[in-house]
């Protein structure tokens, strides 16, 4: 009889916690489920982005150094004519200064005879400056497109970032334009050059938004 009962409880010790551990995996799944996979940005801090943005200044950029040209054209994902071409089209940051002859070894009459006027050094079109790309929130696929004077470049956001050059945009104007939003909650991307950073808005697919920027 004492066998008997003991079989009993230990029947419905075992029910009991089968049942509490089919209850906690339910309420594990359900959880994750819930959870949000994508971007969750409340609506206020969604219009802070969006007044803060507004109200930046030009953003200032880290210009690429001469000795770091040829790396960052290559970093550009460029084809060889496009790179070619852009390499030719560079303003150089310390022109060398023309050499003129020294006034004291000229005669008198090459002193006096006049000169022609020196040709003013061809103004190039176009200095690289680095640039960051990065997810501001989740990383969950956001996808942007970043164009700079005639450079495009697609990047999918990172928590890390993604560091490149871009030609100094003559217009002052830096424009994104979001391609796709992940998990969903908008596309949460930030811009940044050395130490300046802007956060941008929470963008939707095909929006466009431009930064102001420049370069001393």
């Amino acid at each position: 009889m004492r066998s008997r009962t003991l079989a009993v409880v230990a029947r419905s010790l075992l029910a009991t916690l089968f049942l509490s551990g089919a209850m906690g995996v339910g309420a594990y799944m359900l959880s994750d489920v819930a959870s949000p996979l994508g971007d969750d940005v409340t609506q206020s801090d969604a219009q802070a982005r969006l007044e803060a943005f507004h109200a930046l200044p030009p953003l200032d950029l880290v210009p690429v150094a001469a000795g770091d040209v040829d790396k960052a054209i290559q970093g550009m994902h460029l084809d060889p004519a496009a790179a070619q071409a852009l390499r030719a089209d560079l303003d150089d940051a310390n022109p060398s200064p023309q050499s003129t002859p020294d006034s004291q070894s000229l005669s008198p009459v090459q002193q006096q005879a006049p000169q022609p006027a020196a040709k003013p050094q061809q103004t190039r079109r176009r200095r690289l400056v680095w640039i960051t790309l990065w997810d501001t929130d989740v990383e969950d696929g956001d996808v942007v497109r970043l164009d700079s004077q005639g450079y495009s470049r697609t990047v999918r956001l990172t928590k890390k970032g993604d560091t490149f050059a871009v030609p100094v945009p003559a217009d002052g104007v830096i424009k994104v334009t979001g391609v796709s939003d992940g998990d969903g909650g908008g596309i949460t991307v930030g811009l940044a050059s050395g130490s300046e950073r802007a956060i941008f808005p929470i963008m939707s697919e095909g929006q466009e938004l431009g930064l102001k920027v420049r370069m001393n």
